[in-house]
């Protein structure tokens, strides 16, 4: 009977494709040209993800060793992963002209608490070039930013000190790497190499959602690791992920000043401008195909 498998592909398909869709609830505040950019960022990672499920799914373990093994033929994988999410400090600067006299304000570092990072991956590496591949993946953050007093570059109401309430950062990114692989200690079950160093780059779109508004901005996403294979299928993995976005928006950011005998001034909301950053090392598995 060779029904059973392919109704258990299928299920995994189903589970993986759902786990790939966009959050829920719609960001507030969100400009019509970003939410248009993340559609189509998102429609292209679909598609993109949906090739590599199909082609895991042709090339499922009842396949293997066949004349046909279906299109992409290759090696395909799919894993997941836990770690930890180090976010560096980053200026603020408002800009919407909120504050009396107008212009910009920069604010001193806000700071972020580390957090916890999952993700899950899926990738590709060619037949013809086992060097060469390509790899998607989606993963999730929430990074806590505790109360804090920050300076500011010039008087507001009075004062040079301000306050950034209590917030949550939550990142949740999609990611597209071109990974080039290298192997050594290879044996008669793992002919390219049991251990494998591994770098990959490419672009990345980044949603962070904090208090009350949210940012989709492209990225610049990089990593680098090592597997091991433990097994003929199934590998363990440790990376280090980069991801940098230029100038992000989030719409509504809330700043108090505060004056120099502590009494606090009136709570402004307005456009915060940053660079965001983000450090990421995981532990993961992975069952390759």
């Amino acid at each position: 009977m060779r029904s059973r498998p392919m109704n258990k592909s299928a299920g995994v398909l189903v589970i993986l494709g759902l786990l790939l869709l966009p959050v829920g609830d719609q960001p507030a505040r969100a400009e019509q040209g970003a939410t248009t950019l993340a559609i189509g960022a998102s429609v292209i990672g679909v598609i993109g993800t949906s090739a590599i499920l199909y082609g895991l799914w042709r090339n499922r373990p009842s396949q293997q060793g066949k004349q046909e093994p279906g299109l992409f033929p290759g090696e395909f994988y799919v894993g997941g992963y836990l770690g930890a999410s180090l976010v560096p400090s980053t200026d603020l600067q408002f800009n919407n002209g909120i504050f009396p006299g107008g212009g910009t304000v920069n604010t001193s570092k806000q700071r972020f608490e580390p957090a916890v990072v999952g993700g899950l991956k899926f990738g590709y590496f060619l037949k013809s070039i086992p060097y060469l591949g390509l790899e998607a993946e989606t993963n999730y953050a929430r990074n806590y930013v505790r109360e804090q007093r920050v300076t500011l570059s010039r008087p507001v109401q009075g004062t040079t000190q301000a306050i950034l309430p209590t917030d949550d950062w939550c990142t949740w990114t999609l990611a597209l790497h071109i990974v080039g692989r290298y192997g050594f200690l290879p044996d008669r079950e793992v002919p390219f190499g049991r251990l494998q160093p591994y770098v990959g780059l490419g672009p990345g779109l980044v949603m962070i959602y904090d208090e009350v508004d949210a940012a989709k901005n492209f990225a610049i996403d990089a990593m680098a690791g090592v597997r091991y294979m433990m097994l003929k299928n199934v590998a363990a993995f440790v990376e280090y992920k980069y991801s940098h976005q230029f100038d992000v928006e989030l719409e509504s950011h809330a700043i108090l000043p505060v004056a120099a005998n502590g009494v606090l001034g009136t709570l402004q909301r307005g456009t915060a401008r940053f660079d965001y950053d983000s450090h990421r090392i995981v532990l993961g598995v992975a069952y390759h195909f």
